[in-house]
């Protein structure tokens, strides 16, 4: 518990350190999303046909700048204004829910009147480190009170759900994504509760309405429980129960999916009755000829595991001393490792039997290979294998379901990034480690895999 506490603060102020070096705007959207944050700052909100404010437009300048580079006219020129910016003039800010960026405000309000004005840029960076961090330690706090996770086991259910570069990076942006794993967790920890005991089905419930008003693809991770559900229900009507004392019922699931789909139903209709430009203004460039090519990209996505650890080569030492470029050439590989580990790990729990308990194992290592009985063999049906399942089956089929919504509501067609995906990681994580606890051997190997991701990647802002 000391070693994992010490990581997460170790995480906690390599973040906070990336955050305010003054590097440009990110390619993933910052720009988006700081101008949409000055707005709430100014009192005010994006809508469909908003352009870009002055002061993005001054940071993008004059100012940290932007990964993009510079604007068509230079900062001492009077006449720059938002039809200069390479990423064009309209937001899209407007699509993001504006929980997050209330947050980002109460935080600078809170940071001024505690240490007095600050850099705008570096508060909301900060921010963004603290939510990721917030969401890392309530991975530990989860793992160590609900799951009952101990040793190796503990490190790697709090550190291996941000084993990558490409988590770590959005604790260095500002970006709603920097809540995902805050999100999941919840969400995770609800969802578990209940499938183990059949006990805090609102608990679920409200973990999900709380990821759905911060970002669609936060709440991504309750569809592996509608999915469970369903098989569950299935299961029992061909004569097998699971082995807990959850049974869900198809309202559960009504309700579930009602939570999931609301806030992006009601959000829809308010952008657009204030849009003052259409959607083929600001997509025309993602415009598909015909429903073929839709099809063709939604099996494309089928077929693509959108896995969310990746190395996305950023926070690097290329300027470092040889030994901080040494320890961060270590991590490169580690997002790859981690992804064989985990879903390696599911598959094997949750589609075979346990191995035998051998004699002198205690109560917990009984129960817990008894619960790890395949949802493919035996009676009663394992409760985590049934859930284990259903989340590798959401991850496979959420892009092409995204794809062809996309499609339908927006009238584009474009790829499906991994990057959505990271909400599920402390479900797939908490999930390998619970059904292959009569394997200790997996938990040391992702403890190790998750720290030194952590240390490798957090390393090179020392």
């Amino acid at each position: 518990m000391l070693l994992t506490g010490a990581l997460v603060v170790y995480l906690l102020g390599s973040l906070l350190r990336f955050a305010v070096d003054d590097h440009p705007l990110s390619f993933v959207d910052e720009h988006v999303h700081l101008d949409t944050q000055f707005k709430v700052h100014e009192g005010s909100y994006p809508h469909r046909g908003a352009v870009y404010g002055e002061a993005l437009i001054r940071e993008w300048a004059c100012g940290a700048g932007h990964q993009a580079g510079p604007p068509l006219v230079p900062c001492s020129d009077p006449t720059l204004g938002p039809e200069d910016l390479p990423s064009g003039q309209y937001t899209s800010g407007y699509i993001h829910y504006p929980t997050y960026f209330l947050g980002g405000e109460a935080f600078r309000r809170v940071v001024e009147v505690a240490a007095g004005p600050r850099y705008p840029l570096d508060v909301y960076r900060a921010y963004a480190a603290v939510v990721l961090a917030l969401g890392v330690a309530l991975c530990g706090a989860l793992a160590w009170r609900l799951l009952r996770l101990r040793g190796a086991a503990l490190v790697a259910a709090t550190l291996v759900p941000v084993a990558s570069s490409q988590f770590l990076m959005f604790g260095t942006l500002v970006n709603p994504m920097a809540s995902a794993v805050l999100a999941g967790a919840l969400i995770a920890g609800a969802g578990l509760r209940w499938v183990l005991s059949g006990r805090g089905y609102w608990w679920l419930v409200a973990a999900t309405a709380a990821a759905a008003g911060v970002a669609v693809t936060n709440s991504l991770p309750a569809g592996a429980f509608v999915i469970a559900i369903v098989a569950a229900i299935v299961l029992r009507r061909v004569g097998r129960n699971v082995d807990t004392r959850w049974r869900p019922r198809w309202w559960h699931a009504a309700v579930l999916a009602a939570v999931l789909v609301a806030p992006i139903a009601v959000f829809g209709q308010v952008n657009s009755r204030r849009a003052t430009v259409s959607n083929g203004t600001l997509y025309g460039f993602y415009d598909f000829d015909s429903w073929t090519s839709v099809l063709v990209g939604a099996v494309r996505e089928l077929a693509t595991f959108h896995g969310p650890w990746l190395e996305v080569e950023v926070l690097n030492a290329a300027e470092g001393d040889t030994v901080t470029r040494f320890v961060r050439a270590l991590g490169y590989g580690i997002p790859l490792w981690v992804t064989i580990v985990v879903v390696g790990s599911i598959v094997l729990g949750a589609f075979t039997r346990p191995r035998a308990v051998e004699p002198g194992a205690t109560a917990d290592a009984a129960q817990t290979a008894h619960i790890a009985v395949a949802a493919t063999g035996g009676r009663p049906a394992s409760a985590l294998a049934v859930l284990a399942a259903s989340t590798l089956a959401a991850v496979v089929l959420y892009p092409p379901a995204m794809r062809i919504s996309n499609a339908l509501t927006m009238g584009f067609d474009n790829g499906v990034v991994a990057r959505y995906t990271m909400a599920f990681t402390p479900l797939l994580v908490w999930l390998a480690l619970l059904v292959t606890q009569d394997r200790p051997g997996i938990a040391r190997v992702l403890a190790v895999l998750g720290t030194v991701g952590l240390l490798s990647v957090g390393a090179t802002a020392w």
